[in-house]
């Protein structure tokens, strides 16, 4: 008998300790509102009959904690929510605050915000064409976005060149930036969106390489353009 009581104060003790202390918890963040709560529920009419074994008062009184818990939760995750808000986009400020006034950093991360920009902006326009380009050497290809087209022939070359740019991978925001003749470049019938995903997961999200006629693809992109921008 004495076993069997001692189990039975190691299971019941923790959980009369912890509702113990729960309501001192609840009692404590309830009381000093209490009374502010029951008068306005009294002056609507509310909980003005007792329920089952529970009296008026009580029903009052538990409901008025009731309450008072759930504004002081919702108030404390309101609280917490600005506190966060105001303090990420406080150091965010500070943080570019900071970049922006040391030399050489400033124009490094200036550069990297509006490649990234370019890039990620779905609104943008800067790359017209996905093509695949001979590099890093004339036996391999790559992914490459046009950027400008028709820019004056370079050395002995009479013919205009096509700027692309070439996006490395995982991270597209840094590539190089090279000059084709157009001879040299296979367009392809794919979305810019496409080719940045294709670049990003290092070449686990395929999308068909179609080559197509420049034209084509021109029209392709600028009529994507247009149906996003409506």
């Amino acid at each position: 008998m004495k076993k069997y009581f001692i189990t039975g104060l190691i299971i019941l003790l923790p959980v009369a300790l912890t509702l113990a202390i729960v309501l001192f918890i609840f009692n404590l963040l309830t009381e000093p509102f209490v009374g502010i709560v029951r008068n306005i529920l009294a002056h609507y009419n509310l909980f003005q009959s007792g329920f089952l074994f529970l009296s008026t008062d009580q029903i009052q009184q538990y409901f008025s904690k009731l309450i008072i818990l759930m504004l002081l939760f919702f108030l404390t995750v309101g609280l917490g929510f600005l506190a966060r808000w105001f303090f990420v986009h406080y150091f965010i400020r500070m943080w570019e605050y900071v970049l922006h006034r040391i030399p050489f950093i400033r124009s490094v991360y200036k550069t990297s915000q509006d490649v990234i920009k370019t890039i990620f902006t779905t609104e943008t326009n800067s790359f017209k064409q996905v093509v695949l380009v001979p590099f890093p050497s004339s036996e391999t290809w790559a992914i490459g976005l046009v950027t400008k087209e028709n820019l004056p022939p370079v050395g002995k070359s009479q013919k205009p060149l096509i700027a692309v740019f070439v996006p490395t991978t995982p991270n597209p925001t840094s590539g190089f930036l090279m000059l084709f003749k157009e001879d040299d470049l296979v367009f392809l019938d794919m979305k810019v969106e496409d080719a940045l995903k294709y670049v990003i997961s290092c070449g686990v999200i395929v999308s068909p390489f179609n080559p197509i006629l420049k034209a084509r693809g021109q029209a392709t992109n600028e009529g994507n353009a247009i149906q996003h921008e409506q």
